[in-house]
């Protein structure tokens, strides 16, 4: 598994501490700050640690589901998972995505609440540019089953509170045969 977590961090104390201390520091502990009103510096200390670590967990989401998601979407499987349907053998049908772009975002948010009343909310967004080379998609009974070689190039930029945080570029070598469990309905 490749998590969103690795594009930017090698472990997930890593991830733990920079956001830990991104939220503490800096202009955006400066924000956080601010709407957390008189609270003693203690308490902020310990309400923005917690923050890092809820922040860190968000990015443990795997880089295959964003794959997944964005396949549901592509045209050319779509079409070739109608035909499987049809096919009395039930064959597999390798379809070829030889350059491929995928875009993910999201903008989770950690709400602070202070005797069970929202105080504010620290949003983490967290944006992926994959550039995927090589790539095989095999299809069977209208579902997208397993991908096949490639490599991904991702790009990714992660912001606390509206303030950059870092940017990174790895590339990952995808598994030979990546198997989507019982598949990705592409047709019905």
């Amino acid at each position: 598994m490749t998590s969103v977590r690795s594009v930017f961090f090698d472990s997930p104390d890593d991830a733990v501490s920079a956001l830990t201390e991104a939220v503490r520091s800096g202009a955006a502990a400066d924000e956080v700050r601010g709407q957390l009103g008189r609270m003693p510096g203690a308490a902020k200390d310990a309400v923005l640690g917690e923050v890092g670590k809820v922040a860190a967990g968000v990015l443990e989401m795997d880089v295959t589901d964003i794959f997944r998601s964005a396949w549901e979407k592509h045209t050319k499987l779509c079409e070739e998972a109608l035909a499987s349907l049809t096919d009395p053998a039930g064959a597999e049908r390798v379809v070829p995505l030889a350059a491929h772009s995928i875009t993910f975002e999201q903008q989770p948010g950690v709400e602070i609440h202070l005797a069970d009343l929202p105080v504010t909310t620290v949003v983490l967004h967290v944006r992926l540019d994959l550039d995927v080379r090589g790539l095989l998609a095999v299809i069977e009974t209208g579902r997208l089953t397993g991908v096949r070689v490639g490599s991904a190039d991702i790009t990714g930029t992660l912001e606390v509170a509206g303030r950059p945080l870092l940017e990174r570029q790895k590339t990952v070598e995808l598994a030979p045969t990546l198997r989507l469990g019982r598949g990705v309905p592409l047709a019905r």
